[in-house]
C-alpha cells in the first residue's frame, strides 16, 4: 500500500473512533499503541495524528502523545447555544459591511458544497462549512468577534464532522447556508439573525441523537 493511502485509512480510522466517541474524551494515545493496533509503521500514524491535532480533534502533549477532548453531552450543547448567541451578533454587523466579493465567495462555497454532497465527501463537507461561516465572521469587520467566533467554531469542529457521519443531513445543512446567504443579501437583520439562530438549533436537534447513533453503530461493530 502506498504511504498516502496508508496514511489515509489510519487517518480515516481514528477520526471515526474519536468522533463516534469510540475513543472517548480523555483517551490518551500514542504512535506505537496506534501503529501496533493497525499493524502499520509509526510515519502514517504520526501524520495522521498531526493532522487531526490540526483540525482540533487532538490535543497534542508535549513528550506524551495526544488526548481526546473530553466534553459531555451538556457541555457539547452549551457550545453550540453560545456559538449561536455570537453568530447573531456577529451576522447583524456583517450585513453592513460584507461586500460584493464576500457575497460571490459564500455563493461560490454553496455551489462547491453542492458538488461535494453529491459525491459523498463528508470531510471536505465540513471544510466547506467552517469555511462559510469564516467569511461571514470577517464580514463584521470585528477582530474581537472574529477571534471569539473562530475560537467557538474551532471547538465544534469534532461535533460537527459527527454530525456529517450522516448523509441525510448535508442537504439540510446546504439549505439553511442558502437561506442565511439570501438573507444577508436582502439586508434584513431580522431575516438574517432568524436564519442562523435556525441553522444553530437544527445542530443542536440533531447533534446528541446522531452522536448517540455513531457511538451505537462503533459499539455494535466491536470484536466480543
Amino acid at each position: 500500500m502506498k504511504k498516502a493511502s496508508l496514511k489515509l485509512k489510519v487517518y480515516r480510522s481514528l477520526r471515526l473512533d474519536i468522533v463516534s466517541g469510540k475513543l472517548p474524551g480523555g483517551t490518551r494515545i500514542t504512535e506505537n499503541a496506534v501503529a501496533d493496533s493497525l499493524n502499520v509503521s509509526r510515519t502514517p500514524v504520526r501524520e495522521a495524528l498531526q493532522k487531526l491535532s490540526q483540525e482540533r480533534l487532538l490535543l497534542a502533549i508535549p513528550k506524551a502523545g495526544y488526548i481526546v477532548e473530553d466534553l459531555s453531552d451538556n457541555d457539547i450543547q452549551d457550545l453550540f447555544t453560545i456559538r449561536m448567541e455570537i453568530e447573531q451578533i456577529t451576522i447583524k454587523k456583517a450585513i453592513d459591511h460584507i461586500t460584493v466579493d464576500e457575497l460571490k465567495n459564500l455563493d461560490d462555497n454553496l455551489e462547491q458544497t453542492k458538488v461535494l454532497i453529491k459525491s459523498g465527501e463528508d470531510f471536505k463537507v465540513t471544510e466547506l462549512d467552517i469555511d462559510f461561516h469564516t467569511i461571514i465572521y470577517k464580514a463584521a469587520r470585528s477582530k474581537t468577534l472574529f477571534r471569539v467566533c473562530k475560537n467557538l467554531s474551532d471547538l465544534t469542529i469534532k461535533y460537527r464532522h459527527g454530525l456529517n457521519l450522516v448523509p441525510s443531513l448535508w442537504n439540510e445543512l446546504l439549505q439553511q447556508h442558502i437561506n442565511i446567504y439570501q438573507a444577508l443579501i436582502s439586508k434584513d437583520k431580522e431575516k438574517t439573525s432568524h436564519a442562523i439562530a435556525l441553522h444553530a438549533q437544527h445542530a443542536k436537534k440533531h447533534l446528541i441523537n446522531v452522536m448517540q447513533k455513531v457511538r451505537s453503530d462503533a459499539f455494535s461493530q466491536e470484536d466480543f
